[in-house]
């Protein structure tokens, strides 16, 4: 395995939510402006849940699971990846 340069790691999450609480979460993700990239995977459009890519900066790594943390208490999401990889630049 090789050892990463922690200047160019991110933490990358992939959630599923259920669609009536894709809304609220994308609300929270956006109320934490300049904290993480979002998006919703194409494959759960047609789904009755939203599968969301989340990524951060190792340096925001702990704010990021705050947010998640407290999102956790309204909204009902499972973890499907969680991984710290290289930035690919």
């Amino acid at each position: 395995m090789t050892n990463l340069d922690n200047n160019t790691q991110v933490i990358h999450l992939i959630i599923r939510v259920p669609k009536a609480d894709a809304a609220f979460t994308y609300f929270q993700l956006e109320a934490n402006e300049g904290l993480c990239f979002y998006s919703t995977l194409e494959d759960s459009l047609r789904e009755s849940y939203r599968d969301i890519t989340i990524k951060a900066h190792q340096s925001l790594e702990s704010e990021m699971r705050s947010v998640l943390d407290t999102l956790s208490k309204n909204v009902s999401f499972e973890v499907l990846l969680d991984e710290t990889k290289e930035d690919s630049l």
